[in-house]
């Protein structure tokens, strides 16, 4: 009997010119929206039927259906153990099933193994699928922002040389002593510090440890509300829909590689993900959605390079 455990964090022009003269051509463009809770959300087939919207999700070690989806399928239990999900506020071992194939812009995940994790609260939407890292790491993966589309490269041809505006960083898979599988984490540049960040795009907002916070505590000012000169925080919400309450902060500034945010609002919260992974007692971070979805860039990982482009020319949310 196969045993693991897999750790899920969370929830999700000429520059076109200039990017395909250096590098082959993609072997798929998958369009893109930005929904739900700010998420890069595609549409993928599961076993010839769909499309469902899935949530891409590069803090997720493995792809997910949620129940909604399971609903329309007759998924058979695996031979395995039940497999540890991890999520911001809690975790869970689920039944591990046979999904089958999963297809994305003409690319299959086949003979796919994962769980069904339970649909949300009403009033919370829930898509149908989380596509994590167990699909995205085959490939060199390239969100351009303007156009709204994923391309996929063949992984093992890396970019030749930088296009103008584009500037590029480290990006380190890490298992983190555990045997779940690898996440990749970056350095960040936070008002003059360096904080080591996963980069969680299942995370719709930027979150840092209170041990990061000391850390950037000259370069952070805490949101004032009228009532109690403080904000009360705001509403976090994991996979597994639990909600917790996190305190918001504005960072003067925040750098990678070659782009840059300023008086960014992000959230304060010790999640259960730190201490899990064992990085509870150190300054750490995952970065959002929230930040990543307004450059364009790319994902190299068999390189451990990530690459940032210019600013988007659209970085509003889409309705759905």
């Amino acid at each position: 009997m196969q045993r693991s455990a897999i750790i899920i964090i969370s929830l999700f022009t000429s520059l076109i010119f200039s990017l395909s003269a250096r590098a082959a051509d993609p072997v798929a463009e998958i369009p893109y929206r930005i929904d739900y809770e700010g998420w890069i959300t595609i549409s993928a087939m599961v076993n010839g039927e769909g499309p469902y919207d899935f949530v891409v999700d590069s803090g997720a070690t493995i792809t997910a259906t949620f129940q909604n989806l399971a609903d329309d399928h007759d998924f058979t239990p695996a031979d395995r153990d039940p497999i540890r999900i991890l999520g911001l506020a809690g975790a869970e071992a689920l039944p591990a099933f046979y999904i089958g194939a999963i297809n994305v812009g003409g690319q299959d995940l086949t003979e796919h193994v994962g769980v069904v994790l339970p649909n949300w609260r009403r009033g919370r939407r829930t898509p149908g699928g989380v596509l994590g890292l167990d699909f995205l790491t085959r490939y060199r993966v390239w969100v351009d922002a303007d156009r709204r589309v994923i391309r996929l490269y063949d992984k093992n041809n890396a970019m030749s040389d930088l296009p103008r505006g584009w500037s590029k960083t480290s990006l380190k898979g890490d298992d983190y002593g555990a045997s779940g599988g690898t996440l990749y984490k970056i350095s960040v540049n936070m008002h003059g510090r360096r904080v080591e960040c996963i980069i969680d795009l299942g995370a719709s907002g930027t979150i840092i440890n209170y041990y990061a916070l000391r850390r950037l505590l000259s370069g952070v000012f805490f949101n004032e509300s009228k009532s109690t000169g403080f904000s009360t925080g705001s509403r976090l919400n994991d996979i597994f829909d639990n909600t917790e309450i996190a305190r918001n902060v504005r960072i003067a500034r925040i750098r990678i590689a070659g782009a840059q945010w300023r008086k960014r609002v992000i959230l304060v919260f010790d999640a259960l993900i730190f201490e899990e992974l064992g990085i509870s007692r150190k300054p750490y971070c995952l970065i959002g959605s929230d930040l990543m979805t307004e450059y364009n860039f790319m994902f190299d990982f068999a390189n451990e390079k990530l690459y940032m482009g210019p600013k988007a020319r659209r970085v509003s949310a889409d309705t759905g």
